[in-house]
């Protein structure tokens, strides 16, 4: 695989902070910008938890939710 030369610029703060988060993993600021752009690609669209997926259809598709809605604001507010 070729290298290629990037130039970001970067507030000073951040530059920083990525060389010291590299020299404590031992690594370059190069291969920590690498490997997180290797995990760029193995990463897929945002996936939905678990829990949260098991909750998808409880509400029946046939159901007017916004009826049902506008029935209880007016029964909770009487």
């Amino acid at each position: 695989m070729s290298n290629a030369t990037l130039t970001l610029n970067l507030p000073s703060e951040e530059v920083d902070s990525l060389r010291s988060f590299a020299g404590e993993h031992g690594l370059t600021v190069a291969e920590l910008v690498g490997r997180f752009a290797q995990g760029l690609k193995t990463v897929g669209p945002a996936s939905i938890h678990p829990e949260v997926l098991a909750l998808t259809g409880l509400i029946p598709a046939e159901w007017d939710v916004e009826s049902v809605h506008r029935r209880h604001l007016l029964d909770k507010h009487r």
